[in-house]
């Protein structure tokens, strides 16, 4: 009896954001047209680039003069103290008519990137657009900037009469559909509106130079850090979030809290009303070393083979090498981080002494507002030169969770290595079996025909978790088995000789995979397929039996 046991991950790419843009994501199958790797590439890239596109457009917070554009009114939406911003009424006649302006701002940026990418994916999209700029979802939030504080806060030259000002939040809801994948993202542009645009400017220019110089400390000593070690970053080092090369969402998150709390000890801006924007705080410069191709196979790789990365290539490496069957019982901790480091995530295999780069960053003002008033720039530094934050990891920190999960990794095949009467499990390059409970196994035999092969890997990988194997195991949170969320999930079925077996192999026509992850999410983090059927010639077989059945 053979056995193998595969994980595929998921491949998604979130495209940088500029400034004063946010975005979020949400994709999903909308058909069951067959999803090939190229399809998947061309998907996250489109998506990416229109982002990147529309951070090309807008570079700062636009100053937007009320007289000149009809926005008067904007001004009778809020008041000085108004904690909560105002949301314009689209279905409101006056509200909408201010909304309007801020919407068709966007719209032909918006028009501009859908024509370009059109254009650039003609082969793909030959008489319709890629995007699509849902007007259902369309926000118009209006805060209250306090001229007043600013004027003596920070008093420039020019000392004009009063006049009013607001701050104006447009989130759009944008849509692509490529072939049968849909995703639907998020984008936040802020407008600085005012009477008086140059003493505005004036007001921000004046508060930029106060912000920098008292917060200047605090990112110095963040120029070069180690990923692993510094206790702002550290959380994303213990949960496995080491890759930003898709999404700076959680590299955000940590440094925005811890920023924050900063502010709010500084007796310097006691008296200032600092408020925070739905955009980045820190921004990425350039890409660092890992990416979604060397950090691990998630079965979709044009430069690695699902075959000479199965199972049977690690577990067992005193058998022969003519001998194509591997036992699972060989695997170890040493085998596994050896061969994840020479095979499959070739950019962690350094010396511990040496670093991983993560990516350099620069800091966005953009994601502060002082006294309502939106700023724009970056951080500095001593020279006065746009600051920039070196992230790296060390080779002993890569190895310390490469060793974890191979230990996770270990224990689990060892948990699934249970074919009865002393007889265990054996894999090859292109079948895994794995063992499970007689009771789960019959619980696997009912959710299969129902919600296919999804549910039989969340059956697997729940009764590892609560299995007195898996109790002790540091990490095991970060540990996944999953299939990948943007293949099919097919019905796996029984061969006639072999009827107390589910198997998914070339019989299936739909393309599917399975993989291990390590980490809190499948993007950040490492991903190990093991079986599939994404290449005719690389089909790895996942198989499932229950224990004592041989």
């Amino acid at each position: 009896m053979k056995k193998l046991l595969s994980i595929l991950g998921t491949i998604t790419l979130v495209g940088t954001v500029a400034p004063n843009v946010v975005a979020c994501h949400n994709k999903k199958i909308i058909g069951n047209e067959s999803i090939t790797a190229k399809d998947i590439e061309v998907f996250n890239e489109i998506q990416a680039k229109a982002i990147e596109k529309i951070n090309q457009k807008i570079k700062n917070i636009p100053y937007v003069d009320s007289m000149k554009n009809n926005l008067s009114k904007i001004y009778s939406k809020v008041n000085k103290g108004d904690i909560e911003p105002y949301q314009l009424k689209l279905n409101n006649s006056d509200d909408n008519k201010l909304a309007t302006y801020f919407i068709n701002n966007f719209t032909k940026i918006f028009d501009d990137v859908n024509r370009d990418l059109q254009n650039e994916y003609s082969n793909y999209f030959t008489n319709e657009l890629p995007l699509t700029l849902d007007d259902q979802k369309n926000i118009v939030k209006v805060s209250f900037i306090d001229v007043e504080n600013l004027r003596n806060k920070f008093p420039s030259d020019v000392n004009p009469e009063p006049f009013s000002a607001v701050r104006v939040d447009y989130k759009a809801t944008i849509q692509l559909k490529f072939k049968q994948m849909y995703a639907s993202f998020e984008i936040t542009n802020i407008y600085n509106v005012t009477e008086n645009v140059d003493t505005l400017r004036a007001f921000s220019d004046k508060a930029v130079v106060f912000l920098i110089e008292n917060i200047k400390d605090y990112f110095l000593e963040l120029e070069t850090v180690d990923l692993s070690e510094n206790k702002i970053f550290k959380p994303l080092y213990d949960q496995m979030i080491w890759d930003f090369s898709k999404d700076t969402t959680e590299l955000n998150g940590v440094l925005k809290n811890s920023f924050k709390e900063y502010i709010a000890s500084k007796t310097e801006f006691k008296n200032i009303s600092i408020t925070y924007n739905d955009t980045d705080l820190i921004k990425k410069e350039q890409d660092g070393q890992l990416t979604a191709d060397n950090k691990g196979f998630n079965g979709l790789s044009k430069t690695k083979k699902a075959r000479d990365l199965s199972l049977a290539n690690w577990v067992d490496p005193n058998t022969s090498k003519n001998d194509p069957w591997k036992r699972l019982s060989g695997a170890t901790v040493e085998n596994f981080v050896n061969f994840y480091k020479t095979k499959i995530g070739d950019v962690f295999n350094i010396d511990k002494d040496d670093n991983l780069n993560l990516g350099t960053f620069k800091i966005n003002l953009n994601y502060l507002n002082v006294f309502g008033l939106g700023l724009s720039g970056n951080v500095k530094d001593k020279n006065d030169e746009d600051l920039t934050i070196a992230l790296n990891l060390s080779g002993k920190a890569i190895d310390k969770k490469l060793t974890n999960w191979g230990k996770i990794v270990v224990q689990f095949l060892k948990y699934s290595d249970d074919l009865g009467e002393h007889t265990r499990v054996i894999v090859s390059n292109i079948f895994n079996l794995l063992t499970v409970s007689k009771q789960d196994f019959k619980q696997m035999v009912i959710k299969n025909q129902k919600n296919g092969l999804k549910s039989v890997v969340k059956i697997i990988i729940d009764g590892f978790k609560n299995s007195d194997e898996a109790k002790d195991l540091e990490d095991l949170e970060l540990f996944n088995l999953i299939t990948h969320p943007l293949l099919s999930n097919p019905i796996g079925h029984s061969r006639r000789y072999e009827p107390n077996i589910l198997v998914w192999d070339k019989e299936i026509e739909e393309k599917w995979a399975v993989m291990f992850t390590f980490g809190k999410s499948f993007d950040a983090g490492l991903y190990y397929s093991f079986a599939s059927n994404q290449n005719s010639d690389e089909i790895v077989d996942f198989e499932v039996s229950p224990k004592g059945s041989d």
